[in-house]
């Protein structure tokens, strides 16, 4: 049975999908169909056609080249509403990069308009075998509903247009990323970060442990720690693992160890690959770095040579920064766990708030070496940080990112006055570092 973070990863590939909710929104056509067919029965020759003067009236025939006219139009929109969309997830690819198409994919409005239409080619098909010539003129509920379908598809158009036009804009782009960030921070436990623990696998580890590799390849997207305590629990062992969610691995590499390696079995090897999945891409679920390489491509993307454009790149900055505040005051995971009697079971990969630091700003840095106003930036972001760190580790990182901007400036920057402006704003920034 597929565990919660198993689920999790799981759902997020069926969300961030463009067949999702129009599928769902296409199976409601047959129902919607038989009730419209039902109401057709109930106003036929009925007393109520005098109080619904709104609704559609006139001959079978009628009826079906309308019905036949309204499917033919929409499956036209329909074409066109699946080639605008092709075209922004191409100019989305290029621009921002490849990973980014799934932010686009994901948004609930594309998937609204395109399972609008789909809703509508369906009833309208299905609506058009069920009218039959035999009928006789009358009231159709069944015609009035599919041009009211019909009016809906034209105004999310319209809409769809719109929404396509802003969404190719990096600051709506960033800030959907950003919003995703958010999301993982507030899923951490809120602690001091100086809680962080220490404990370390037992020093005779690598002597006396029997290691394992899993059996396929790809990036982790989730790992069930429960299940893997549980499976250490009852064998009593403990189990040093070389990967977290977003690692790449390989098949039979060294993937996990288990500790002595006189209890390890089969078994036991087989309980702890089950509680990895192993997908053709990374996921948000357990990877708080997810969303920072995201954000991280635009930026370098916006910086390298074939676009130049570093005001995305400082709007990138700006959003990275905007989750420091709240990140300060949450644990990240240490990769220490233990059972419910506090013993050890298993230690794994961690990552610290330098490592998030690190992997959100240095890329940044190191493309944009040589541009003034990037490295200017970066040090007017540090300086904004500075008063959210809660701890020394914190203000070391900060301190150190401040360290590589000068160290970069003056290895890069020719002009010394744009080098004097850099060097004044990273005085600024290490002197709002000091406790």
């Amino acid at each position: 049975m597929p565990k919660l973070h198993a689920v999790r990863a799981i759902w997020d590939g069926v969300r961030t999908s463009l067949w999702f909710l129009p599928a769902i929104l296409g199976a409601m056509a047959p129902p919607l169909v038989y009730l419209a067919r039902s109401l057709d029965a109930l106003f036929d020759g009925n007393s109520l056609q005098g109080n619904a003067a709104w609704l559609y009236r006139g001959g079978p025939d009628q009826a079906r080249e309308i019905v036949a006219t309204i499917l033919s139009a929409i499956g036209t929109m329909t074409s066109l509403v699946f080639s605008i969309t092709m075209v922004v997830l191409t100019l989305a690819a290029g621009q921002f990069g490849p990973r980014l198409v799934r932010n686009f994919m994901a948004r609930r409005q594309t998937q609204l308009v395109l399972g609008t239409f789909v809703l509508t080619i369906l009833y309208a098909l299905l609506l058009l075998s069920a009218l039959g010539k035999e009928q006789q003129e009358g009231t159709f509920p069944s015609v009035t509903l599919a041009i009211a379908l019909a009016a809906l598809c034209l105004g999310l158009l319209v809409v769809f247009i719109h929404h396509l036009a802003t969404s190719i804009m990096s600051e709506t782009l960033i800030e959907a990323v950003g919003g995703e960030l958010d999301d993982s921070v507030a899923k951490l436990d809120p602690a001091e970060p100086e809680q962080s623990s220490d404990v370390d696998l037992p020093q005779d580890f690598d002597q006396r442990a029997a290691f394992f590799g899993m059996e396929g390849f790809g990036y982790v997207q989730s790992v069930e720690i429960d299940q893997i305590l549980d499976a250490a629990r009852r064998a009593d062992v403990v189990i040093g693992m070389d990967l977290r969610a977003g690692d790449f691995v390989i098949a039979n590499g060294r993937a996990f160890g288990i500790y002595p390696a006189g209890r390890a079995t089969q078994a036991l090897a087989a309980q702890i690959r089950a509680a990895i999945m192993l997908g053709p891409h990374r996921t948000p679920v357990q990877d708080l770095e997810f969303p920072i390489r995201h954000l991280v491509e635009i930026a370098v993307r916006a910086l390298s040579p074939g676009i130049n454009d570093p005001y995305t790149a400082v709007s990138v900055i700006h959003r990275l920064s905007a989750a420091w505040p709240q990140l300060t005051k949450r644990t990240v995971p240490t990769g220490v766990y233990h059972d419910v009697k506090g013993r050890l079971r298993l230690v794994g990969p961690n990552i610290d708030h330098a490592g998030l630091i690190n992997a959100a700003f240095s890329q940044i840095r190191q493309a944009g070496a040589g541009m003034p106003l990037v490295l200017i930036h970066l040090l007017k972001t540090f300086r904004s940080m500075a008063p959210c760190t809660r701890c020394a580790a914190q203000r070391d990182a900060l301190a150190a990112e401040i360290e590589a901007v000068i160290e970069d400036a003056r290895r890069e920057i020719a002009n010394s006055a744009d080098l004097r402006d850099i060097e004044e704003h990273a005085k600024r920034a290490l002197l709002q570092l000091q406790p």
